[in-house]
């Protein structure tokens, strides 16, 4: 850790909004929003609670210091007194338990060994026993979460490093599952063909980011940005795949004509039980009713979209989790929010978490879990960084084409709430659109 830091607050969010910062465990919301406020403690998110990815192992194995000092440059933002770092049960991590116990502001907690632990909502509670308000955030109780790609990024933040590039886990049905890091703006196909993982996309499909949560990427040219932690290879005849690759007539379709309103989506579902007015069959019911206003609905916006509901518990292999997504997206169209209330555990919650092995089983993806090393590949020749990485709006250019740029220079400046985007190649500006297209020389 390096030994003086910042002398002010204001100097570590500055820093950290310089360096465009913005939450990696998927929302990619702006960190220096996080610093900027007030709480009592900071959790290091280290629960990596989706299948097969070990981006966040890797980090805390290889930057275990970094991460510490990004968690202690939040804890001194946020005037914190007690900074934990959360880990799924059964996870032992030697170098960076030695080192917290000489710490005592600092500490680890350990987690049920459940699907979705690294959701927030269930991480505060399980961590610090506080129950956020259904549609709340962390900060109502008290509480900053930050996911430990982003603390590393943080701690070189600070040291003048902007983000410039990601790691990420390649695994999956592939011959060489590996850790890497790679610039941003470096398309998938040249991912997996660095790693020798090429891909047939007749024969199989990508997920971006997770099994449960990811994305089907049908594109090879498709770009990592700050938020991707995964590009997972899967076969097409796997279940999750099937599932995720329904279209939404498809899916309504079903909804209509299959559902039984066995009522296990809502049973399973982990806002529900902790109390949220969430029910996935009440929303599946009304979808297939075409009733387009009702509290069911509502609830939709409570959605995690941690997809349980469709990958895992369904009888009937149906989506109510790609529906509630739907629905969650049109109200918000709408300018319909869900209000942050409190919220109590349901008596049951404790009998209906998800093992994670369960999860593996269910979802066919057993097989592919094993551990990955770090394999370092040379940096793409072009890379199109994405002027929108981040929540809120997109960043606006800040170079013109044709003009030679460094790696770590400014090339995208937000004009409202959004991150600073960052040249992660030396070459020339090729392209301006929606991304920055550099070719390196």
């Amino acid at each position: 850790m390096i030994a003086t830091f910042p002398a002010s607050k204001s100097e570590i969010v500055n820093r950290i909004y310089e360096a465009g910062v913005v939450g990696a465990g998927g929302a990619g919301f702006p960190t220096h929003i996080k610093a900027d406020s007030r709480a009592e403690i900071v959790i290091a998110n280290a629960c990596e609670c989706e299948p097969l990815i070990r981006s966040d192992r890797f980090v805390l194995e290889a930057f275990h210091e970094e991460v510490l000092e990004g968690l202690h440059l939040m804890m001194l933002a946020t005037g914190s007194s007690k900074g934990l770092v959360a880990l799924r049960e059964g996870s032992s991590i030697p170098d960076l338990e030695k080192r917290l116990a000489s710490s005592p502001a600092l500490d680890i907690v350990r987690v049920p060994n459940t699907y979705p632990a690294g959701d927030e909502h269930i991480l505060v509670y399980e961590a610090t026993g506080r129950i956020i308000p259904q549609a709340g955030i962390p900060l109502d109780v008290g509480v900053v979460v930050s996911n430990v790609n982003t603390l590393l990024n943080v701690s070189r933040a600070v040291h003048g490093r902007p983000v410039t590039s990601r790691i990420v886990s390649v695994c999956g049905d592939i011959p060489k599952p590996c850790v890497t890091e790679v610039p941003i703006g470096t398309s998938v196909g040249f991912v997996l063909e660095a790693t020798g993982n090429q891909v047939d996309l007749k024969e199989k499909a990508i997920l971006l980011s997770g099994v449960m949560m990811g994305e089907i990427c049908e594109d090879l040219t498709r770009t990592v940005d700050k938020r991707i932690g995964a590009i997972i290879v899967l076969p097409r005849s796997n279940r999750v795949v099937i599932s995720k690759s329904l279209s939404v007539e498809t899916m309504v379709r079903r909804a209509a004509s299959v559902c039984c309103q066995c009522q296990l989506c809502t049973e399973i579902c982990p806002r529900h039980l902790m109390g949220h007015a969430i029910s996935p069959h009440k929303i599946m019911r009304a979808v297939a009713w075409m009733i387009t206003s009702s509290e069911d609905l509502a609830g939709a916006l409570l959605c995690s979209g941690c997809g349980l509901c469709g990958s895992y518990v369904c009888p009937m292999a149906l989506s109510p989790d790609r529906i509630s997504y739907m629905v969650r997206r049109m109200l918000a169209e709408r300018g319909i929010r869900a209000e942050a209330v409190p919220s109590e555990v349901r008596p049951l919650r404790a009998w209906r978490l998800v093992p994670h092995e369960r999860i593996l089983n269910r979802t066919g993806v057993g097989i592919y879990e094993r551990d990955l090393n770090f394999v370092p590949i040379s940096p793409p020749g072009l890379v199109r960084i994405p002027l929108l990485q981040h929540s809120g709006v997109p960043a606006s250019p800040k170079v013109a084409i044709g003009r030679h740029v460094s790696k770590g220079d400014l090339i995208g400046e937000p004009q409202g709430l959004g991150a600073r985007v960052h040249a992660s190649i030396d070459g020339i500006v090729k392209a301006i659109d929606d991304f920055v297209t550099i070719e390196s020389k």
